[in-house]
């Protein structure tokens, strides 16, 4: 690397203008210090400026990273996380978003949920899935405990097992147009 051409200019009305130059790898530093903010901008193939008023400090440029033992990034007021790109939060142990009021997810596209074990569960309040299609599977077993419990079907119902067992203490099966009973052995009673 060559000679760095250095200057300090003092202003009565500009403030303070420190200005470092690299010629051999076309990159110029320059801090502005006029009195109302703090100007820091790094100039080459790209361009960083970092702007800090006494309310506010605002950073532009082409790649960010923050690397640190530990973060802590807290707001009294609200707070916007926004990608145009894609956006990971990844960690490599417990995770946990939590909120005092509603919490929303929404995607313009697939949502997927997977994990080893999943609870979903409102109290005291209810939980709606709905859907075009609604689809449910278990590998192992399905169940659903209630204390009452409805099936229904607008259109039609269906029901199918290698091996079906209806119990109650009352049994009613009715049909309004037609009911069919068969099997190639039917036992009743």
């Amino acid at each position: 690397m060559g000679s760095l051409v250095c200057r300090v200019e003092l202003h009565k009305k500009n403030g303070i203008i420190i200005t470092v130059e690299n010629n051999d790898d076309d990159i110029t530093q320059t801090m502005v210090l006029n009195g109302r903010t703090i100007t820091t901008t790094c100039e080459g193939d790209e361009t960083s400026v970092i702007i800090q008023a006494p309310d506010s400090i605002t950073i532009q440029c082409k790649d960010f990273v923050l690397d640190a033992d530990t973060i802590t990034c807290q707001s009294a007021g609200d707070t916007v996380h926004r990608s145009d790109g894609n956006f990971e939060a990844t960690s490599s142990d417990d995770m946990k978003l939590s909120t005092d009021a509603a919490l929303k997810a929404n995607a313009g596209a697939a949502m997927k949920l997977s994990a080893n074990a999943i609870e979903a569960a409102a109290s005291p309040g209810d939980v709606t899935i709905s859907g075009t299609n609604v689809n449910t599977k278990a590998t192992v077993a399905a169940g659903v405990d209630s204390k009452r419990l409805e099936l229904k079907g607008s259109v039609s119902a269906k029901m199918e097992g290698g091996l079906v067992d209806v119990k109650g203490t009352k049994t009613t099966v009715e049909g309004s147009a037609l009911t069919t009973i068969e099997g190639a052995l039917i036992k009743i009673g």
